[in-house]
């Protein structure tokens, strides 16, 4: 199906989007080529082994949806480094299991909790069906005319919500 929308003429293109987002999106104008990125969702089931750490890609890959998987990416990153530096100043060695489990147990809700969002979001507006089609339009709808819950929303997108690590607060480590 995929395929089939990047090789879609632009008029059934924008149509197409326009069914899925309706007036979310108001008028869509197609400018320049399509491309096609799988949809594909992987959560590692470890992010640590002997004297090793997974972040961003290498640990969590999310769908392409508003740059999220850069988001975690940084929060991963950023957890990271105040783990290690942390040890450092107790004088641990910073590749000890202990010390990167710190990292793999503050980052692996998180990234398991953002990783389903993200999926349930890529699923509600992939479907077609009328009952998902009526509550994707009323939540969109609600998202637009509830200030309160639009800021929540815009807050949750930037990735600053949860346990964020010091970096990410305009803090030094």
């Amino acid at each position: 199906r995929a395929e089939a929308l990047r090789a879609a003429s632009d008029e059934a293109f924008q149509s197409h989007l326009m069914r899925r987002f309706g007036d979310f999106l108001d008028d869509v104008t197609v400018v320049g080529p399509r491309f096609v990125y799988p949809l594909s969702l992987q959560l590692a089931e470890a992010l640590t082994a002997p004297r090793i750490a997974l972040i961003g890609d290498a640990a969590h890959g999310v769908h392409p949806v508003a740059g999220q998987g850069l988001n975690m990416g940084l929060k991963d990153a950023a957890a990271l480094a105040e783990v290690l530096v942390e040890a450092l100043r107790l004088g641990e060695d910073i590749g000890a299991e202990t010390v990167l489990d710190r990292y793999a147990r503050w980052r692996r809700f998180d990234n398991a909790a953002l990783t389903a969002g993200f999926d349930g979001f890529v699923r509600l507006f992939s479907n077609d069906l009328p009952p998902v089609r009526l509550a994707r339009t009323l939540g969109i709808a609600a998202v637009n005319r509830i200030p309160a819950l639009r800021r929540a929303f815009m807050h949750e997108a930037g990735g600053a919500t949860g346990d964020l690590p010091r970096l990410l607060r305009g803090e030094a480590v």
